[in-house]
């Protein structure tokens, strides 16, 4: 009734969280997932935040204003919407995820009957990896992706541009898996600044033989680490540097992994089962 105060209709809210990028093809990942949220949940409002403070200054100097994930669900709660769910746009749960979930918790501390603010909560969805069948999925998508192609002296490298923040055990567990689903061994699992590093990569394209390398940046939004760190011929240290100076035929591939639909519509499936754990977003 009016005048006394009713809270609007509210079908829930999606946060998309990546850590942020400035560029059009990253920016197209985030908007991908939006859409897929809302065609699961086409009463819900899709909104998406930027992790890095540094990405959102970046823009806020061009003149866009993107809110970081606890200013963007204040807003939805300040809406009104007492279901959220959050679909982070990462890759392993390393500490970029177990930041975002500290927020989370912070803020269900609130939630309940009786809590400060009264809504119902708020949940994150898994990373792309997480549970042992995610594992499969994406080595399977992988191997669509980019193994099937492959020739008899050729092989894949997908490099983690930035550090995974203690989960490296992740990568070396898709490389596992990967060797499993792809049977040639063709597809390699490599990451700046951690493990499995350059000199394990080496030494696996030597055993397998393979005389000419694709890199591949393994993150899910792309981002100016992997055209710096892993293909940039201007920087002396680049992993396309380095294989090239052992005698490999290097080209590279910029395009991240969210760039194929083949594993974007895996996040779509992480959102879901968050989401129906607490039937949520009916």
């Amino acid at each position: 009734m009016k005048g006394h105060g009713n809270k609007p209709e509210s079908h829930g809210a999606v946060l998309v969280v990546a850590m942020g990028t400035t560029r059009r093809d990253g920016r197209h990942v985030v908007e991908k997932c939006m859409e897929l949220a809302k065609k699961a949940y086409p009463k819900a409002e899709v909104d998406f935040a930027f992790n890095s403070e540094t990405v959102r200054l970046v823009l806020k100097e061009g003149g866009e204003d993107v809110l970081s994930p606890l200013a963007a669900m204040t807003r939805l709660l300040d809406k009104g919407h007492s279901q959220i769910v959050v679909l982070p746009v990462y890759l392993t749960p390393g500490a970029n995820y177990h930041e975002l979930y500290r927020i989370i918790t912070s803020l269900n501390d609130l939630a309940g009957a009786h809590g400060a603010i009264g809504f119902d909560g708020i949940l994150v969805a898994r990373p792309l990896l997480m549970k042992t069948r995610d594992y499969f999925e994406t080595a399977e998508a992988i191997n669509t992706i980019y193994g099937k192609s492959l020739a008899g002296d050729e092989a894949a490298v997908l490099v983690a541009p930035t550090s995974e923040g203690g989960s490296d055990t992740a990568l070396c567990q898709l490389q596992m898996v990967s060797d499993d689903v792809c049977r040639t061994g063709k597809i390699i699992i490599g990451a700046v600044g951690g493990y499995p590093g350059i000199e394990k990569t080496e030494k696996r394209l030597e055993h397998i033989g393979a005389k000419k390398v694709t890199l591949i940046p393994l993150s899910i939004v792309s981002g100016i680490h992997a055209s710096i760190e892993i293909s940039g011929d201007q920087n002396p240290d680049s992993w396309k540097k380095a294989l090239e100076a052992k005698g490999f035929i290097v080209s590279a591939d910029e395009k991240s992994l969210g760039e194929h639909n083949e594993i974007i519509n895996l996040f779509s499936e992480r959102l879901q089962d968050a989401a129906k754990s607490h039937g949520f977003l009916k």
